[in-house]
Formats: structure tokens, sequence, C-alpha cells
């Protein structure tokens, strides 16, 4: 059922109330914490878009910002991976934050909400981070890579063949929701979730699709003994992955990116021999642009034991997100100077402010 939402207000009010549901809510029935602002039109379920997720432990919420004015619609997924923060938190930022002026934007700020609900079992990071938001104190969730066998609803298999027909030899790769697209509406919960993600696209007409995502750091571990560990896949961290189609509009995104707050990220066109990843399936399968974006993540980097995902001096949650915002928005210009269809999103942070102080400051 699809139903208009009240503009959120007397956050202060609600605070204690929401903290103990955010508490209480942890486990098997977890339901995240987002406090929609006044830019947001109307909430829906991902069930909307596929019925059969309904009542189970993988549908979502999709938050629509709709300015009633012709123009682009972008869809802004965070939450592919339950342990990649920045995401899930640039998502809530902009529901919480954004008013949309021209076009419409979609928000899913957790993709995979049961891999939300389940401990890191990467590097154990713990579940819970305390923030002081506008209304006080307040959680920011952390999760794992893969949705919860136990919603999955059967053994992870021995090799995986995921619904783009591509076969990977770890059968829990069944469970990471980006490598499952375009989904498939007999298939596995996992692959249920792509396929309405997919039934999303094609039904609002999505022009600009970002998936968020979060790497290893490019730091290396010193060596000063036999302890040394290079971490994982540490090319990825700032890194933007484009569809084929969608190539020139990311290269004009990442050119701006650097003029603008100094940041240079790698552009690559993604490879059409590994299938089953958001940036190349969505574009596949619909008239969507679609991209993915790497932040560096301490707390992706098996070296350390300690990774500090919120304050770590080096790799902020505030420039994390400063940066996946900032990109999108970047994406969105792009999209309009070579379509002529604008998205137009008012009373986002820049990524300056971002920097000066803690996120709390930009959430309800």
């Amino acid at each position: 059922m699809r139903f208009s939402i009240a503009r959120a207000s007397g956050f202060t009010g609600l605070a204690v109330v929401l903290l103990m549901l955010t508490v209480a809510a942890w486990g098997k029935n977890f339901t995240p914490d987002i406090r929609p602002g006044e830019g947001v039109t109307e909430q829906r379920k991902l069930s909307d878009y596929f019925a059969p997720l309904k009542g189970t432990n993988l549908d979502t919420d999709v938050f629509i910002l709709d300015s009633g004015q012709p123009g682009a619609t972008g869809l802004l997924l965070g939450g592919t991976h339950g342990n990649e923060l920045a995401g899930s938190v640039a998502a809530l930022v902009m529901v919480e934050n954004s008013v949309v002026r021209q076009g419409k934007l979609i928000v899913i700020p957790y993709a995979n909400r049961s891999a939300i609900s389940m401990r890191d079992t990467r590097n154990g990071i713990k579940r819970q981070h305390a923030i002081q938001s506008r209304s006080g104190k307040r959680f920011l969730p952390y999760g794992d890579r893969r949705t919860d066998p136990a919603d999955q609803g059967q053994a992870d298999p021995d090799d995986y063949e995921n619904p783009a027909g591509y076969v990977l030899k770890n059968g829990a790769e069944s469970r990471n929701l980006n490598r499952t697209y375009p989904g498939d509406p007999e298939g596995t919960r996992t692959e249920q979730v792509t396929y309405a993600i997919i039934a999303l696209i094609k039904e609002e007409q999505v022009d600009i699709s970002l998936d968020m995502h979060e790497a290893d750091t490019p730091e290396r571990k010193v060596q000063t003994d036999g302890d040394y560990r290079p971490g994982g896949n540490r090319r990825l961290a700032y890194t933007l992955v484009s569809h084929p189609r969608g190539i020139e509009i990311a290269a004009f995104a990442l050119l701006a990116l650097e003029e603008d707050i100094e940041v240079s990220m790698k552009l690559e066109e993604s490879n059409t021999k590994y299938r089953g990843l958001s940036h190349l399936e969505i574009g596949n399968a619909t008239d969507c642009l679609s991209f993915l974006s790497e932040s560096p993540n301490p707390g992706q980097d098996r070296w350390r034991s300690d990774g500090d995902v919120v304050n770590d001096p080096k790799y902020p949650l505030t420039h994390r997100v400063g940066l996946h915002l900032r990109l999108f928005k970047n994406l969105a210009d792009a999209y309009a100077d070579y379509h002529g269809e604008a998205l137009i999103i008012e009373g986002l942070p820049e990524y300056q402010d971002l920097l000066a102080g803690s996120i709390g400051r930009f959430l309800n």
C-alpha cells in the first residue's frame, strides 16, 4: 500500500521514543531509524514493486521526493552491504534534509535490510555507533556484507550461478545483493530484492542511479614484524564505476568533483564479463544510466584491530558521506547538461560544511 507521510516536526519530543525503539529493534525484527524531512512527499516499501517481499526481513523503506515539476528522476541506493556505513548515512542525510525543486528523487537507505540486522563478520565492528543528532543521542547501525542466512531461507550452494549466468565459486555470494542483479522473481530472497529494485526503476522511469559502496582504505600497515597484512582490494577506494552508456557523464562528474572539493576519483567502465553487479545489470535491463561509487572505510581494512568507522582522522564519516552526496549531485548536473532534464535538489549540506563538525548536525 502506498501512502503519503506527514512532515517531520517536533523531533526533540520524539527523540526518547525513537531511541528506545532503535535499541530494542536489534536482531531479527530490526527496524532502521529513519526520520524523514519535509522534502519527503511519499513513503513506500520495496514490496510495493514486488509483493512477495511483504512481511519479510528484506522488505525495506523507499522514500520519494517529488517536486511535481517535470525533470529527471534519480535513484540513490545505500546499504547494499550492511558494513559500508557511508552509503546508508549519505542516504539518511538526503532523506532528512533535502527538498527537490525539479524532477523526482527516490532514496533507499538500506537496500539490504537483512544485512544491516546482522553483526559484522568481516572485522567485528560494533553494531551501534552513537552520535549526537539535532534531536539528541542517536545510533547508526553497522551490519554485515550479506543477507542473514535465516532470511535467505536456504543453504548456500557450493558454487553460485547468478541470474545473469555468471558462476561464483563462493556460494555465500548468493547472499551478496550486489552479485544478484538483475534478480529473479522465482529466485532466492536476495535475488527477489534486486528484482524488485529493477521493477522500481522500470515503473518509476529512473534516469540515473548511484549505488553507494565502501572499500578498504588505500593505507597499508607498516611492516614492523611478521604480522604485516596489506589488506584487501585497496584499489577500489575513490572509484566511480559507470555503465558503458554513462561513461561521458561520469567523466564530467569526476572533473567537477576534483574542481569543487579537490578530491580525485578513478573512473572505471563496467566489466561486461563480470556479471551480476548493479552498475552493469541495471543499465542492461533498463534505460537507466547506472553508476557505483566507492569511498574508503577504515572498518574494511583487515589489518586494523580497531577501525573507527565514524571519526577516523584521515577518513572520517563526514568526508565519505560528503563524497557520495557531491558525486550524486554532479552526476545529476552532468545528466541535465547532456539530456536537458534536470534534477534540482536543495537543502543538502556542502562538503566543507560536513567536514566542519560531526555528522549528527545533519541528522534529525
